[in-house]
């Protein structure tokens, strides 16, 4: 994962409580560095604008969730199916909770597209892949692309955590996702 100078991480641990905690165009570079105990030309130093920081703490917490799944799955009392459940609960749960700021999300739908971010989406994906390459192998899993489902999960929860049908919580999403997911491609025992 990326490392942070001490500063930085300052700054965007500051930020990322005001992004989730109030609108986009509330939150003020001035109010991020006082919270972060830098002055604002500092924060300028790390982050040119209130757009690039906002990247910044999503990259930062995406990286964070993709070093955790990775660990989750590396545990060897797990069977594929149950990776594949862990990976959806958690994908879910960090998408859902952290989709706080719709008017911004909704008009940045694609991702940022740098070399850094392109990386990143990829590992998750290879991860996603892994499991169910895994699965196929062990008889678990019947699946023709892949590599093509693995990026089709994170995406179709990302979408329902940002735009979610009107009284459901992470929970029902949760289930339905993964009962959804197994269900396309599990082998039926």
């Amino acid at each position: 994962m990326k490392k942070y100078s001490e500063k930085e991480t300052r700054i965007l641990n500051a930020a990322s409580e005001m992004f989730t905690s109030r609108p986009f165009h509330k939150v003020l570079l001035s109010d991020v560095a006082g919270a972060a105990s830098v002055g604002k030309g500092t924060l300028y130093l790390y982050f040119k604008n209130k757009e690039e920081l906002y990247f910044a703490v999503l990259f930062r917490e995406f990286s964070i969730l993709v070093e955790q799944l990775s660990e989750k799955i590396k545990q060897d009392n797990l069977n594929p199916a149950e990776k594949l459940t862990t990976i959806i609960k958690c994908l879910t749960k960090r998408l859902f909770v952290k989709a706080t700021n719709v008017e911004l999300l909704g008009n940045v739908v694609s991702c940022p597209k740098s070399e850094e971010w392109k990386e990143k989406r990829v590992e998750l994906w290879t991860l996603i892949e892994s499991v169910i390459v895994q699965g196929v192998e062990q008889g678990y899993f019947e699946d023709s692309n892949p590599r093509l489902t693995a990026q089709y999960i994170p995406g179709f929860i990302r979408s329902v955590s940002i735009f979610p049908p009107e009284n459901i919580d992470c929970e029902t999403i949760q289930k339905h996702a993964c009962e959804f997911v197994l269900k396309s491609i599990k082998i039926e025992k």
